[in-house]
């Protein structure tokens, strides 16, 4: 069943549920009104009945009509045998009488009860008293009027009711038939999107409905779908453009090591010196082949989640250490330390000294010898806040977006020198997000390329 049927069929259900208690109430108050006028007859003959009693005024006389009785009157003996009977209704057509066999269980008792006729045709309102002398009087006032006027109010709320119910349908079918209007063009576009069309957009809507914010939601979720296949496609462009790269990188070295030993297989390196250069060069390559294995091992298992084991650790002094390694490699490279001598964030060390070690190799590589680099250090609110700047030519525009990128190289004026991977700001990037943190890359005014790292930092 569709959903506005549901919803239709829920409200047009409801709908008579609630017709029909509003009309049980309305029969069952209207009943006992008229049922209540019946009894007021029947106390003004009790209050007639009894001696030196004066009639309230608005009390109505049995009397009335002479050709119409408006009560039954039964005299029983002290044995509840019937002694006398006075039909209620028209003299030429009386009604029958009520059936009072289960009347007296207490005499006692003076109080106006419903029975039905002997013949069960109709019903009355009843009392009796039992007089001095022992009779009891029976009085009884049909309530024939009073079903008649219950049975045409029944009829009229019934045909009202369905009136009621029809229209109330037919306004929901149209309402909500106008209001799924945006739930139907969002089916068209999902089966247009599901064929391959991730340009399609559902209609715009009225943005304060429900609807029209979902419309607008579903509209911008498809728009970073769209974006995220075409990133999809970019990165997977990249990836070729990777794998070429690292087979090329791997084949040089491999192709290297194979060609050295084939030399020393025909005995072509029967000097030492010979032998020494051909193993520094099998060396250099090894070593170069592992320090890509190393990254992309490190990469795969950051995108995995493995659990690192997180503890404080003084990040200035990860910074000192990292500085240190970098000019034991170049010692002609100024290198300028800022910021306190500690400042704690909660990580793993070896992991945030490869970070250190990365930016710093970046600024190698990519900048001329001699080339200062600073390194500042500073304690912001509740982050450690790292700046990694250099003095060299700086990042082009359109690669500070990109270049924390997996596989991705500049190749301007930043120009490789030792055919790095294009892993080592990748694996930057995944380490502080690891951490909590982010990581930027900007340009520094008057100076080169700045990386600035930010991490959580533990409250001393």
């Amino acid at each position: 069943m569709r959903l506005r049927t549901q919803l239709v069929v829920t409200f047009t259900i409801l709908l008579v549920a609630v017709i029909a208690a509003v009309g049980l109430v309305v029969v069952r108050s209207s009943r006992a009104v008229l049922t209540n006028q019946v009894d007021d007859d029947l106390r003004g003959i009790q209050i007639r009945i009894e001696p030196n009693r004066v009639l309230p005024i608005g009390v109505p006389d049995r009397g009335g009509d002479p050709s119409q009785r408006q009560a039954a009157h039964i005299v029983l003996n002290e044995t509840h045998t019937v002694v006398y009977e006075d039909p209620s209704g028209f003299r030429d057509a009386p009604d029958p009488l009520p059936d009072i066999s289960d009347l007296f269980d207490d005499a006692s008792i003076r109080e106006i009860v419903t029975v039905p006729a002997v013949d069960d045709s109709m019903h009355y309102r009843v009392f009796y008293e039992q007089q001095p002398d022992g009779h009891i009087d029976v009085w009884a006032a049909p309530l024939t009027e009073v079903d008649a006027a219950v049975s045409r109010l029944l009829a009229l709320l019934l045909l009202a009711g369905a009136g009621v119910a029809l229209i109330g349908a037919t306004a929901t079918w149209w309402l909500v038939r106008r209001g799924l209007q945006p739930v139907d063009d969002m089916v068209a576009t999902a089966t247009a999107i599901g064929s391959g069309d991730l340009s399609s957009r559902v209609p715009e809507a009225t943005p304060t409905t429900e609807l029209g914010q979902l419309g607008l939601a579903l509209n911008e979720m498809m728009s970073q779908i769209e974006d995220a296949f075409a990133h999809e496609a970019e990165a997977q462009e990249r990836l070729k453009t990777f794998v070429a790269d690292a087979s090329h990188e791997l084949r040089t070295p491999i192709a290297a090591i194979q060609g050295y030993a084939e030399l020393y297989r025909k005995g072509a390196l029967d000097d030492q010196e010979g032998l020494d250069n051909a193993m520094r060069r099998v060396g250099a390559d090894a070593a170069r082949m592992h320090r890509l294995v190393s990254d992309l091992l490190l990469l795969a298992r950051l995108d995995r989640g493995q659990v690192m084991e997180h503890r404080p650790v003084n990040i200035a002094h990860v910074i000192h250490d990292a500085v240190t390694d970098s000019q034991a490699i170049d010692p002609d490279r100024v290198i300028t330390v800022e910021g306190p001598d500690s400042l704690r964030v909660l990580g793993d060390d070896q992991q945030l000294a490869q970070v250190l070690a990365n930016l710093l190799g970046n600024a190698r590589m990519h900048t001329p010898a001699g080339t200062s680099v600073l390194v500042r250090l500073a304690g912001k609110e509740d982050m450690a806040v790292i700046d990694v700047i250099d003095d060299g030519p700086g990042l082009p525009e359109e690669a500070i977006s990109k270049v924390f990128d997996r596989f991705y190289r500049v190749d301007t004026s930043r120009a490789r020198k030792s055919g790095g991977s294009g892993l080592g700001l990748a694996i930057v990037a995944a380490v502080v997000d690891e951490h909590g943190g982010v990581v930027e890359a900007a340009n520094e005014p008057g100076r080169g390329a700045r990386f600035t790292v930010r991490l959580p930092a533990l409250v001393e």
